[in-house]
């Protein structure tokens, strides 16, 4: 029996949950552009239209497709697959975020706060493009040494870390992220085998020599188990240092996607300790 004008349909939900409403978007997208009254191509404009019917702000619509753009800018990542990252894991981090502000202000405002707060050292600066390294001077050393604020300068712990700004539209850049931990992958790796290994020899050599073993069969089975344990591990400690790294990525853009202030309350060692020379 078909519903009354007016009414809704009894096979109709009268609510639907916010991973019900995708399902319907998407589905009733699909079925217009299934019957060809839609174009494949859609300007922004007509995008901001449908949204707008549909009871969504601009703000945020233009906010997404400004994301998608972004996404479109991206340059697409080499697959690595190499023996390294097949056992630890990947050492490349990326990450990406629409910031409001305009790509020189932006860079201005990450060089001085990845050098004075991160305790970074610039090595190369170029309109859009910025690459740092840890710092290697004295005072930058004593400062992520003691840690006195528990910040961790998980970033400073990468081997480098590139930015690259890019202007999306009047007041939107985008800001993508490099991190190279290869270092810290090949830093656990030695780690975990250079200590397994030494207790896997001594272990050998005692089954050996005091057991009476044969050592054709002690070895193999010895340099199997250190090397499975030591692959384990590696693979287990990088992918912990990796979240924190993009823990700390990821909240870097967070202050400049909020328009937080780059700057700190609180000084640094290196600023404390100039203070304290110049009084």
């Amino acid at each position: 029996m078909a519903a009354e004008p007016g009414r809704e349909s009894p096979n109709v939900p009268m609510r639907v949950s916010r991973d019900q409403l995708e399902k319907v978007i998407h589905r009733a997208a699909e079925l217009q552009f299934g019957r060809g009254e839609t174009p494949e191509v859609l300007e922004a404009e007509e995008v901001l239209r449908i949204a707008e019917e549909v009871g969504l702000e601009g703000r945020f619509v233009r906010q997404a497709l400004a994301e998608v753009r972004a996404d479109a800018l991206l340059p697409a990542r080499p697959v690595d697959d190499s023996v390294p990252t097949r056992l630890w894991g990947e050492a490349i981090l990326v990450a990406a975020r629409v910031v409001p502000g305009e790509p020189l202000a932006i860079q201005d405002r990450l060089a001085r706060y990845l050098a004075d707060r991160e305790s970074l050292r610039c090595v190369r600066d170029r309109p859009g493009q910025l690459v740092f390294e840890p710092a290697k001077d004295f005072m930058s050393q004593l400062q992520r040494g003691l840690d006195f604020g528990g910040r961790g300068y998980e970033l400073a712990k990468a081997r480098s870390l590139g930015v690259m700004i890019q202007s999306l539209e009047e007041g939107r850049s985008l800001v993508s992220i490099t991190a190279d931990m290869s270092n810290q992958r090949w830093g656990h790796a030695a780690g975990w085998y250079g200590s397994l290994g030494t207790f896997g020899l001594g272990s050998a050599l005692g089954a050996i020599l005091g057991g009476g073993l044969p050592a054709l069969i002690v070895i193999p089975a010895v340099a199997s188990g250190v090397g499975l344990v030591a692959t384990v591990g590696t693979s287990k400690t990088v992918g912990v240092q990796r979240h924190r790294l993009e823990l700390a990525v990821q909240g870097l853009l967070d202050r400049l996607e909020r328009g937080f202030t780059m700057a700190s309350d609180r000084p640094t060692l290196r600023e404390r300790i100039t203070d304290l020379l110049e009084e």
